[in-house]
């Protein structure tokens, strides 16, 4: 490569790095063409390595998030002698299911922490209702995820 090549390529990493900083949006849109073309020379790898990770990490997250509420609410209406809000508990449990079941990937399912997340949705349980609920989870996936009978 010459003097004037290396000069050309960075000033394109430059700008593209510029890019991502001012507008992402734009940034997508010229990875994702970069990518199609199988222009290498295009493609901002550090910025693009470091959005896939976060990406993967994001999915972990909103999947976690959602067993958490499922849990919650799957107290309530365990442990919970209130009347008035089960059938609310009881919807929440079929949504946070629904969602659950659209993202829900193989790989996904085997970074989830529900111990952790029991532990999370106990302690919010616990700050609204005075209850006795059990150390551990008692809920595998499986329950989690077994539909309400509907009545």
């Amino acid at each position: 490569m010459s003097f004037i090549d290396d000069k050309i390529e960075t000033d394109r990493i430059i700008k593209m790095s510029n890019l991502y900083e001012t507008d992402f949006l734009e940034w997508t849109i010229k990875q994702a063409e970069a990518l199609e073309n199988h222009d290498l020379k295009s493609l901002d790898w550090g910025n693009l390595k470091e959005e896939i990770e976060d990406l993967g990490k994001e999915q972990i997250h909103a999947v976690s998030s959602l067993v958490k509420r499922l849990i919650e609410h799957k107290l309530k209406l365990d442990y919970s002698p209130n009347t008035y809000p089960r059938n609310h508990w009881k919807t929440e449990i079929n949504n946070f299911q629904d969602e659950i079941e659209r993202r829900l990937t193989k790989t996904l399912l085997n970074k989830i922490d529900i111990d952790k997340e029991y532990e999370r949705a106990k302690r919010l349980v616990l700050c609204e209702y005075q209850l006795t609920l059990p150390e551990q989870c008692p809920y595998s996936f499986e329950d989690l995820m077994t539909r309400l009978p509907r009545n």
